[in-house]
């Protein structure tokens, strides 16, 4: 049994549909690299797995029920670039050709006109939070505690 065949047998969700949506939404399909391309894909089945199982231990339920499909997709989401995996398999250096595009005014003082930058380069936005990369270890506790009120919404009582 293959990672796609217990996914699909853990949720209620169309996984198919799902998949798409991330590949689309990682830039799986722009890789040029072929293996590349099938080493992303693998990590990003794997992730979709890890966060599957994380919804299912805090919820108590046995499959992933539809109502948690945009918490599902934005915890991918967050797994996998707390992880690094779009730096990974993803060359950005065409997007940001500009050496200086990283950097942001950190203060600027009026009477000695001294302006100070801050290299943002290490820091990433993802669904609004901004996250220092250089800094966070990667623990499933952040992802829990962020997307806790969805998942409580959903989750089972256990005796």
């Amino acid at each position: 049994m293959n990672i796609l065949d217990k996914i699909k047998g853990r949720t209620k969700i169309d996984v198919d549909i799902f998949v798409e949506r991330l590949k689309k939404d990682f830039s799986i399909d722009t890789i040029a690299n072929e293996e590349k391309k099938e080493l992303a894909n693998e990590e990003m089945l794997n992730s979709i797995y890890e966060v599957l199982i994380l919804i299912l231990d805090v919820t108590h339920q046995r499959k992933v029920p539809e109502g948690l499909y945009t918490t599902w997709i934005k915890m991918v989401k967050d797994y996998w670039y707390l992880n690094k995996y779009d730096k990974l398999f993803i060359n950005n250096t065409d997007i940001n050709s500009d050496a200086n595009s990283n950097m942001k005014i950190k203060s600027v003082q009026i009477g000695d006109t001294t302006t100070t930058f801050a290299d943002t380069s290490s820091q990433i936005d993802i669904n609004g939070t901004m996250y220092n990369t250089g800094t966070v270890d990667f623990d499933e506790d952040i992802l829990v505690e962020k997307y806790k009120k969805d998942l409580y919404r959903h989750r089972k009582m256990r005796w």
